[in-house]
């Protein structure tokens, strides 16, 4: 079976990559590949740290980063033909990533003929650039491009810059489920929004 990201590139070598373009020539959006692992690994991790290291145990925080994004893990869901996940580049530098899944790849079978938006984070410095805005585009095209009818996403019930964000893309709360870091149990909100 090919993988994911192969079928995806046609639809933005020629679609969305010329929109993004006039929003920002300086940044590239890559689907990610074995090579790019470590980019990928340093942006899973940095950008986790960011946004949940005020509200987590140190200890906590060490254990989910080193279990969730290890080389290994990574490169396995990387492997997936069921999962795509992209990096924006600015200059060479990775700023921020994505990942989709449908199918088996999801985290949850919560809704039928879905697209899983499972993570998307920029880091910090790079936040106000248009990347978000431009990877919920790359997901709605997919889900378009592959006849789905719902994205769904799970944000932390406290991470109201993000809440804010879905909220302003359209995504609709239907749901939440317990997400756990360590010895933590957080609740997400889980979002959706109706394609077709």
């Amino acid at each position: 079976m090919k993988n994911l990201g192969e079928k995806f590139s046609p639809i933005f070598s020629t679609h969305f990559w010329a929109d993004f373009d006039n929003m920002n020539s300086k940044i590239d959006i890559k689907i990610c590949t074995i090579d790019m692992l470590t980019d990928l690994q340093y942006l899973c991790k940095t950008t986790f740290f960011e946004t949940f290291s005020d509200s987590t145990d140190e200890e906590d925080m060490r254990k989910f980063l080193a279990e969730t994004y290890s080389a290994e893990k990574l490169s396995a869901e990387l492997a997936n033909s069921e999962s795509v996940t992209f990096i924006a580049y600015k200059n060479g530098t990775p700023l921020g990533y994505l990942k989709l899944n449908i199918g088996n790849a999801q985290t949850e079978k919560c809704l039928d003929n879905a697209l899983e938006i499972q993570r998307i984070y920029i880091l910090k410095s790079a936040k106000g650039q248009g990347i978000g805005s431009a990877f919920m585009q790359i997901a709605e095209n997919f889900a378009s491009e592959k006849k789905l009818s719902t994205i769904w996403l799970g944000v932390w019930e406290h991470n109201e810059p993000a809440k804010k964000f879905y909220k302003s893309k359209g995504y609709e709360k239907f749901s939440h489920h317990t997400f756990v870091i360590g010895d933590d149990m957080q609740t997400d909100f889980l979002l959706k929004k109706e394609i077709l």
